[in-house]
C-alpha cells in the first residue's frame, strides 16, 4: 500500500518516470496488449493505446528491452495496478518542441523513416515530416539523396489541424548537374534507370529528382533498376504546368529504346 501511495505522489504531481520494458502481452483485466516495465521491483502497465501520441496497430515487440520515460496515469488500489502512459510524456515534450518551433528555433532532425514523399524527421523525441519539396528546390526525393540516420537541419512550417507536424530544410538541397528540365528537348536521347513498371507504362529516371514516363516498350524485356537510353518526345517544364485545369502536368514523356547493358565499351 505504501507504494502505491508514492506512485499517487507521482500522478499528481506528474513526474517523469523512467523504466525498462520487460514484456509486452495481452493483459485480461484491461482486454488490450500492454507493456510491462520495470519500476525498482513494481510493474507499471502501459496499455497500447497509451504507448504513443498517434493510435497504431504495430507490434509492441520492438520496445521490449529498451528504457522509455512516461507518467502515472491511474493508480488502482483494488486492482493492486499502477496504469502508466508513454504518450502523456509525449504530448508534453510534443508541446515543448513546438512552441519552440513556432518562436523559430531551428533544430538538428535525424531521419527515422525515407518516404515516396519525403521523411520523418526526429526532433529531440518528437516526430515531423519533412516532405520533397520543402527539403529541396530541385524536384529530388530525399530518399534518392539521404538515409536513415542522416541529420538535417529544420525549421517550422505548420502544425497541422490534427497536430502534425510539418518542418523545412533550413537550407535547400541543391544538386551540381547539367542534368534538369532546361536541358531536355524533344529528339535528345538520355541514359535513365528503369524505377518502376505499371501496366499504364513505366517511369525512367532521367535526371535527380526527376522521372519520365514512357510506354512499356514490347520489343525489350526491361526490369526496375535497369538502364535504359530513352528518347524524349514530350517536355512539359514546370513554369508551363497547369494544375487546376489538368490539361498539363510538368514532366517527360518518350519512349524507352535500347537497354544498356554491363559490356557496353567506350567508343574510341
Amino acid at each position: 500500500m505504501e507504494n502505491l501511495k508514492k506512485f499517487l505522489e507521482y500522478k499528481e504531481k506528474g513526474t517523469v518516470l523512467e523504466g525498462v520494458v520487460r514484456i509486452t502481452k495481452f493483459h485480461d483485466l484491461l482486454e488490450t496488449n500492454v507493456l510491462v516495465v520495470d519500476l525498482n521491483g513494481i510493474q507499471g502497465i502501459i496499455p497500447r493505446e497509451e504507448v504513443d501520441v498517434i493510435d497504431t496497430n504495430k507490434s509492441l515487440v520492438n520496445f521490449v528491452s529498451k528504457k522509455i520515460k512516461f507518467m502515472v496515469k491511474e493508480v488502482d488500489e483494488e486492482a493492486n495496478l499502477i496504469i502508466c502512459s508513454r504518450k502523456m510524456y509525449k504530448e508534453i515534450e510534443r508541446a515543448k518542441i513546438i512552441e519552440r518551433l513556432e518562436c523559430g528555433e531551428t533544430f538538428k532532425a535525424k531521419i527515422t523513416k525515407l518516404l515516396k514523399f519525403g521523411a520523418y524527421v526526429n526532433i529531440k523525441g518528437v516526430t515531423a515530416l519533412l516532405t520533397n519539396k520543402d527539403f529541396t528546390n530541385d524536384y529530388i526525393p530525399i530518399k534518392d539523396v539521404k538515409n536513415v540516420g542522416d541529420v538535417v537541419e529544420v525549421k517550422l512550417i505548420n502544425v497541422s489541424k490534427n497536430n502534425r507536424i510539418y518542418v523545412e530544410a533550413v537550407e535547400k538541397y541543391e544538386c551540381n548537374t547539367i542534368m534538369n528540365f532546361d536541358i531536355f528537348e524533344p529528339q535528345d536521347v538520355v541514359a535513365g534507370v528503369v524505377k518502376n513498371i505499371t501496366p499504364s507504362g513505366c517511369f525512367v529516371c532521367i535526371a535527380p529528382g526527376l522521372d519520365a514516363l514512357a510506354p512499356v516498350p514490347e520489343a525489350l524485356d526491361i526490369e526496375v533498376d535497369m538502364p535504359v537510353s530513352f528518347k524524349i518526345k514530350q517536355v512539359n517544364k514546370p513554369e508551363d504546368e497547369v494544375v487546376k485545369s489538368g490539361k498539363k502536368k510538368a514532366g517527360v514523356r518518350g519512349s524507352i529504346v535500347r537497354i544498356i547493358n554491363n559490356e557496353d565499351v567506350e567508343l574510341d
